[in-house]
This record gives structure tokens, C-alpha cells and sequence, in this order.
């Protein structure tokens, strides 16, 4: 007959010193990924805010660059019969409105541009004017049909919008007088803006500049 001894003593199982060692390590490990998980979270967001607003001043500029590069289009030759202050002088203009100026912080043109040509700039998207208004800290840019007199807001949130011109030599110069307007051959936009929110990571706004140089083939004709 064979007896078997049964040993309870060396039973598998777990220590009390054991099982809190196991949820010392898992709460650590918990911890570490939910420390990782949030850090991801705020670096998505910050990069969420900086892509959202270089989408917007990308798609303003493209507009700008395409709409300034058709100033003094004038297909039918009807501005050899005009002088640079006539009321239908395709061109840049002037304006006693700073807003709807061509300066440094505005820029205001027309062209004959849309089929049937008529010498005139009587289309709503043949007389257009980009300018800032200031509101407290906040700079928000505006495009203004200046037939319908329609203004648009383009772009908030900008930092900074600054034009500079170029005559046919590659000189810059400041406009100072009527005249100076048809010796822009180029002109340079630098635009800046600025993320909605601060970011996440720098509590601080984030800006990013663009610049582009617009050659106005038109004012050579």
C-alpha cells in the first residue's frame, strides 16, 4: 500500500510583500504611460494650432499674390489716355482713406481683367484693396471689392502685414507722391501670423512669417 504525504507549506501563491511589490510596479508603469499619453496629446494640439493657422495665411497669401499680380491690366490700352489721378486710372491708387491707400500697411489696385475687356474696372473683382484693422492687440485682415464696396475678412490673428515696392532697376522706394505709384514693378509682401490659443507646451502664441515678391507684368506694358 502506498501513502502519499500531502505538503501544503510549499504551495504556488503570493506573498503579501509580493503582491504590493506587483502594484507598485504597475502603478509606475500606469503612470508613465499616462505621463507619455498626455505629452503626446499636448504636442498634437500644439502642432494642430500652428498647422491651422499656417493654413490660413498660406491661402490669404496665394490670394493676394495672384490678385496683385494683375494690377494694370489693361488689355485695350485705354489707360494711354489717362493720367495716373483719373478716377478710371488702372493701376495702383491713391486714397485719402489710409485703409484703402498704397503704402506700406495697405496696397489698393485696379485691372481690366475679366472677359469681355471694356477699359473700365467696374467688376467687383477688378478694384480691390487688402488692409489690416486693429482691434486691442489683434490685427485682422480685410479684402475690399471696392465697386460694391463689399469688404471680406480674410485672415485674424495676424501679426503683421507689410508691403514694399520695387521699381524697374530692383530699387526700393517709398511712395511719396502720385507719380511714384507707376514706377511699382514689385512689389513684396511679408505677412505674419499667429496661433489662436497659446500653445500648449510654450503657453506662449506661435507666429509664422511668409514672404512672397509679386512682379507686376502688367505696369511694364
Amino acid at each position: 500500500m502506498i501513502t502519499r504525504e500531502l505538503n501544503f507549506i510549499d504551495e504556488n501563491g503570493l506573498t503579501v510583500a509580493e503582491l504590493l511589490i506587483y502594484i507598485l510596479l504597475a502603478s509606475v508603469l500606469s503612470a508613465a504611460a499616462l505621463k507619455s499619453y498626455v505629452t503626446n496629446t499636448r504636442v498634437c494640439q500644439s502642432q494642430r494650432g500652428l498647422t491651422e493657422m499656417f493654413q490660413d495665411i498660406r491661402g490669404t497669401m496665394q490670394l493676394m499674390t495672384q490678385e496683385i499680380r494683375m494690377a494694370g491690366c489693361d488689355p485695350l490700352g485705354t489707360n494711354s489716355g489717362r493720367t495716373v489721378t483719373s478716377d478710371d486710372y488702372l493701376g495702383f491708387l491713391n486714397s485719402n482713406n489710409d485703409l484703402l491707400d498704397t503704402d506700406d500697411n495697405s496696397i489698393h489696385f485696379t485691372h481690366d481683367s475679366l472677359s469681355p475687356s471694356d477699359g473700365w474696372a467696374l467688376s467687383p473683382n477688378e478694384n480691390i484693396a487688402y488692409y489690416y484693422k486693429t482691434t486691442g492687440s489683434q490685427k485682422t485682415l480685410y479684402r475690399l471689392c471696392g465697386i460694391s464696396n463689399q469688404e471680406y475678412l480674410l485672415s485674424r490673428n495676424i501679426r503683421d502685414l507689410k508691403f514694399e515696392y520695387y521699381d524697374s532697376d530692383g530699387n526700393v522706394f517709398t511712395i511719396s507722391n502720385d507719380t511714384d505709384r507707376t514706377r511699382i514693378r514689385v512689389v513684396k509682401i511679408t505677412l505674419t501670423g499667429l496661433t489662436e490659443k497659446p500653445d500648449v507646451l510654450t503657453k506662449k502664441f506661435k507666429e509664422q512669417t511668409l514672404i512672397a515678391y509679386v512682379r507686376i507684368r502688367n505696369m511694364d506694358l
